[in-house]
């Protein structure tokens, strides 16, 4: 069905408008659109697109009169007093962190004039006169000084403000500085402070490591084009590292990956993208800002040690398919594809953990915010302890569940020995978060155990004996059908913070988590005697999950 961008349109006729009315250009209107596009998605549905539609009508009618009542104003009057004051939207214009050589967005710039007569300004500089890298876009001509220009009585106009940052062979960010003066006719000079960081990089383009290697930057590393380990060859990533990857691009791994962080110095995955998209929304917090990390079947014996992996189109993927040709195939991997200890991988589009035929073991782990499953395991052999599995996905309401485990896939089998979660949390906005798909006439293996859990889902008597000493979340109808101060924590509430205004979490858990001493200290391992932020457990009675509660 053929879908009008009423969104983009009422953007555009907007900016076109406002364009008019403050006499500014149209580079306005194509630097300001995109900005607004998604935000307007965010707040309009299908579902109340008919009211949309009838205040996109009555707002661009209003626009049309106010455009057309603005652009007669033929006859204005100027003033030069020294107490015609004029005002800005913001004192100082502050960039985020920018990488050098790579132009910033675009920040804007508001010049009010709020008195009843025109007033002229004889000049707008940048005091460095452009030697700062800074740009200045004013009445749609980038130039480091403008003369002449004119703001109409009660009226604004836009400047949009760019900068690139020459590199400076500094590890760390270093502050760059300057100043748009806005001079009067009545010799009144005002200024805004201009300030951005920027921070040099290694930039990776297309590279394949063949032979051992290990990567111990100092600054950021940038990759294009995906990074490659081949077959044979092991990649060591030190502590401290972090990996920016570009739109498309990804880690892909045919060797062995050894992610060697720690708790004081993370490795960190993410998109390369520094600025925001909003005020209060930085790219970082979106999905779908570069890849994943891939395992291919021959890669086995990979490590991840406090890693913080975010906002990919997926987490960490492990396919690896039978070969329908081949009668011999084997069962499954003979070795751990890999171990994960104290990480979290969050915000991706589609699944943050497949495993497929294989085996993997998973401490003290984060997994959160999928537009897929959290995890999804194909049969083969995994175990969890101390995970949180958190499905609060904000940007799609089709999204998977928390949990999704199977012994089939394409009508083929793929016997699961065994998935089993231990002292852990499986939650989520849904009734149920957990889901089991068995294959039908089959004797492929289908075997599961959760123990000492908190999880959201509904059981069967029979299923009981496999989830020994869990407790489960209640689903809503029950929850409504209860007292107020009878209701227990559940779901989102289970932890300090779910904000999907702005789009930040806390995956800690509230004071009144039914998620506290749950699990069983006998079944603590090695791995977890702390948990994800160092705290030491105690030995009865730990909460379940990656974090152990805390004042």
């Amino acid at each position: 069905m053929f879908f009008f961008n009423w969104p983009y349109v009422f953007t555009i006729i907007y900016r076109f408008f406002n364009t008019i009315g403050n006499k500014c250009s149209y580079f306005a209107l194509l630097t300001t659109t995109r900005l607004n596009e998604m935000e307007f998605k965010h707040r309009f549905s299908e579902h109340n697109f008919g009211a949309f539609t009838k205040l996109f009508a009555g707002v661009v009618a209003v626009l049309f009169i106010s455009a057309i009542v603005s652009c007669s104003d033929d006859d204005e009057e100027f003033v030069d007093s020294p107490s015609a004051h004029i005002y800005f939207s913001e004192d100082t214009v502050r960039f985020d962190t920018i990488f050098t050589d790579v132009g910033s967005a675009t920040k804007e710039l508001i010049i009010y004039n709020p008195n009843n007569k025109g007033v002229r300004l004889s000049s707008v500089r940048l005091g460095s006169g452009g030697s700062s890298g800074f740009r200045v876009n004013l009445d749609g001509q980038f130039n480091t000084q403008f003369n002449d220009v004119e703001i109409f009585h009660e009226d604004s106009i836009f400047c949009f403000i760019e900068v690139t940052i020459n590199p400076h062979d500094s590890d760390s960010p270093i502050l760059i500085t300057d100043s748009l003066l806005f001079t009067q006719s009545n010799g009144v000079t005002r200024h805004v402070l201009l300030e951005a960081y920027g921070q040099d990089v290694i930039r990776m383009r297309d590279v394949t490591i063949t032979s051992d290697t290990t990567l111990a930057p100092t600054r950021p590393i940038v990759v294009f084009d995906s990074l490659v380990v081949d077959t044979g060859a092991t990649l060591t990533i030190a502590a401290g590292t972090t990996l920016c990857f570009h739109k498309g691009a990804g880690l892909r791994v045919h060797g062995t990956l050894v992610c060697n962080g720690t708790l004081e110095q993370p490795i960190t995955m993410r998109g390369d993208r520094t600025d925001k998209l909003f005020p209060y929304l930085p790219y970082d917090r979106l999905d779908g800002q570069w890849d994943g990390i891939m395992l291919y079947p021959e890669s086995h014996g990979n490590l991840f040690n406090y890693c913080d992996i975010h906002s990919g189109n997926y987490g960490i993927v492990a396919p690896n398919e039978k070969d329908k040709e081949k009668s011999y195939d084997y069962d499954e991997d003979s070795i751990a594809k890999y171990t994960i200890t104290n990480c979290i991988v969050h915000n991706v589009a589609t699944d943050a953990i497949y495993l497929q035929r294989t085996k993997a073991d998973i401490y003290n782990t984060q997994i959160s915010n999928a537009g897929g499953n959290c995890v999804t395991i194909v049969g083969g052999t995994t175990r969890f302890y101390h995970c949180t599995v958190a499905q609060f996905y904000p940007w799609n309401a089709e999204h998977g569940a928390a949990l999704l485990f199977t012994n089939h896939a394409d009508k083929v089998p793929y016997p699961l020995h065994l998935i089993e979660f231990t002292n852990s949390i499986i939650t989520g906005y849904a009734d149920d978060e957990l889901f089991g798909s068995r294959m039908e006439d089959s004797d492929a293996a289908f075997n599961y155990r959760f123990v000492n859990s908190l999880i959201n889902t509904v059981i069967t008597d029979e299923e009981a004996v496999d989830f020994p000493n869990c407790r489960f979340e209640p689903r809503m109808k029950e929850l409504n059908d209860m007292k107020e101060d009878e209701r227990p924590v559940n779901r989102a509430k289970q932890f300090r913070l779910i904000d999907t205004e702005i789009y930040q979490y806390d995956f800690r858990l509230d004071t009144l988590s039914t998620a506290r001493s749950l699990g069983d200290g006998n079944l603590i391992p090695e791995q977890c005697r702390h948990d994800l932020r160092g705290i030491l457990r105690p030995t009865d009675n730990p909460d379940a999950g990656c974090y152990q509660w805390e004042y």
